[in-house]
């Protein structure tokens, strides 16, 4: 059994997030890929859209994760499907349950908004991701889903 890190708090990511959220944009995709100006304006839109959500996961004022929703209708699932687009957690917390815990905390989002299915964008050549997926019981091809 995996304890979660005493105290820990899922919460909507906040503008004072901003270098956090970084830091661990970084991680996910490469120091050498990272594009601030971008990522800066991607960051902002997540606090004037409705179609996107983005929580940290929070231990002690400390940012120790996140992950990003999107919500979209599609015509497959007759209605509104939210997406896991984004989804890191620190090296010092992996394997603690955080993740999870977004995952979870997100699905509870989606119900709450009457979506028809939650997907996951991922690199399916990463088998680690695909795991991780898995066992928060998302799976499918090509993307993950859950009805």
């Amino acid at each position: 059994m995996r304890l979660l890190p005493i105290g820990l708090q899922i919460r909507p990511m906040a503008e004072s997030d901003y270098d956090a959220v970084f830091r661990l944009y970084r991680q996910l995709v490469g120091k050498g890929m990272s594009c601030e100006r971008e990522f800066a304006r991607i960051f902002k839109s997540f606090f004037a859209s409705g179609d996107r959500e983005a929580y940290v996961a929070d231990v002690h004022h400390n940012v120790i994760g996140f992950i990003t929703l999107y919500y979209f209708d599609v015509f497959h699932h007759c209605g509104q499907v939210a997406s896991i687009q984004e989804l890191v957690v620190t090296e010092e917390f992996r394997g603690r349950g955080v993740g999870r815990t977004l995952v979870n905390f997100v699905k509870e989002k989606m119900a709450e908004k009457q979506c028809r299915g939650l997907e996951v964008a991922t690199d399916l050549l990463h088998s680690g991701a695909r795991a991780f997926f898995q066992k928060c019981g998302l799976q499918g091809k090509p993307s993950f889903a859950v009805n």
